[in-house]
C-alpha cells in the first residue's frame, strides 16, 4: 500500500508540474532586467504559445537564421541608449530604464513571447554591434536611411520624429539650415542629425557621445546651437533647462527597429509586432504618455 500511494502522489505531482509548465509557456509575457512597464498592453487579442509557435504562425513556416536562434532561447538582446530621454533613460528613483523606446521594446517582446536582455552601448557603436551579433535588435529611434539600409535591415517604422535646432532661451531664431553657417552646432555623433549637418550646412559641427552632452554644452556656452530630436529637446525644456526651439524642424524621419541585414524572418517578426501595436492603438497610447499627449505614431 505504501508503494502504491507513493506512485499516486508522484503521478499527481507530475501532472501538476506539467500543468504549471504549460501555463508558464502559454503566458508568453516579456521578462526584463529593468522591471515592468505601466504602458498599455501591446498583446490584446494576440497570439499565444511559445515564441517558436508564435513565429511559426506569423511567418507561415519554421523560423530560420537569427529568428530561429532568438525564439529557441526565448529571449532577445535589445540595444538601447539609456541616456536619451524621453525615449530611454534611467529612472532616478527605481534605477530602471524607462521611456517610449523601452515600452515599444517590451510591447514587441510581449507579442512575440520573448524575454528581454538589455544592452546600453554608445549609440555610434550599435550598427557594428548588430553586424557581429552583440545585439539582436536596436530599439532606440534609429532612422531609416539609404546608407544604413546597405548594412542594416529595418522593420516598419513605429514612429516619426522631427529634427529640431535648439538654442539657449532668448537666442537666435533661425529660418533654415543656411542660418547655421559658421555657427558651432552640437550633435550626437553617428546620428542622422550629424550626417545631415555635414551634408547640408556650413556649420562648425561638434560631435558628442550623447544628446544630453550636446545640450549641456549648449547651456555651458560652448555652442551656438544644438540639433536633436524635437522630443528630446522638449523634454529638456519641460525639465526646466533654459533652452528653446530655434525655427521650425529641419526635416522629419521614419524611426524603426534595426537588425543585421539579411535576417528576413527576424525583420518580418518585428514588423508584425510593430503592425499589431499600430493596429491595436498601443503605440498611440505609448506616444501620448511619453510625448505630452502627442501621437507621433502617425506620420504628419
Amino acid at each position: 500500500m505504501r508503494k502504491r500511494k507513493t506512485y499516486i502522489v508522484v503521478a499527481v505531482l507530475l501532472v501538476a508540474i506539467v500543468g504549471m509548465m504549460g501555463l508558464a509557456i502559454g503566458c508568453g509575457s516579456s521578462s526584463s532586467s529593468s522591471g515592468t512597464s505601466s504602458s498599455p498592453s501591446a498583446s490584446s487579442g494576440a497570439l499565444t504559445g511559445t515564441a517558436a509557435e508564435r513565429a511559426q504562425t506569423i511567418l507561415g513556416h519554421a523560423p530560420t537564421g537569427l529568428a530561429l536562434d532568438i525564439v529557441t532561447k526565448g529571449s532577445v538582446i535589445v540595444a538601447n541608449d539609456s541616456d536619451y530621454a524621453p525615449q530611454s533613460s534611467v529612472d532616478p528613483v527605481t534605477k530602471e530604464i524607462v521611456g517610449f523606446d523601452v515600452d515599444v521594446a517590451k510591447g514587441m517582446a510581449e507579442i512575440l513571447g520573448l524575454g528581454i536582455k538589455w544592452k546600453h552601448p554608445i549609440w555610434e557603436t550599435i550598427p557594428a554591434g548588430l553586424q557581429v551579433g552583440l545585439y539582436d535588435v536596436s530599439i532606440g529611434s534609429m532612422a531609416i536611411t539609404p546608407e544604413r539600409q546597405q548594412t542594416i535591415g529595418f522593420s516598419d517604422p513605429y514612429y516619426y520624429a522631427s529634427s529640431q535646432v535648439f538654442v539657449k532661451t532668448g537666442g537666435t531664431q533661425i529660418t533654415g539650415v543656411a542660418d547655421l553657417a559658421g555657427k558651432k552646432v552640437g550633435v550626437n555623433s553617428g546620428t542622422t542629425y550629424y550626417d545631415y549637418l555635414k551634408k547640408n550646412s556650413k556649420a562648425i559641427v561638434k560631435g558628442y557621445s550623447t544628446e544630453t552632452a550636446s545640450l549641456q554644452d549648449l547651456l555651458n556656452g560652448n555652442l551656438d546651437f544644438a540639433l536633436t530630436a524635437g522630443t528630446t529637446g522638449q523634454e529638456a525644456v519641460v525639465a526646466g533647462k533654459p533652452i528653446e526651439a530655434s525655427g521650425k524642424p529641419l526635416y522629419y524621419e521614419d524611426d524603426a527597429m534595426a537588425v543585421k541585414k539579411g535576417e528576413t524572418d527576424w525583420v518580418n517578426l518585428l514588423t508584425y509586432a510593430v503592425q499589431q501595436m499600430h493596429k491595436n492603438g498601443a503605440l498611440t497610447e505609448m506616444s501620448k504618455q511619453w510625448y505630452n499627449g502627442l501621437d507621433l505614431s502617425v506620420k504628419e
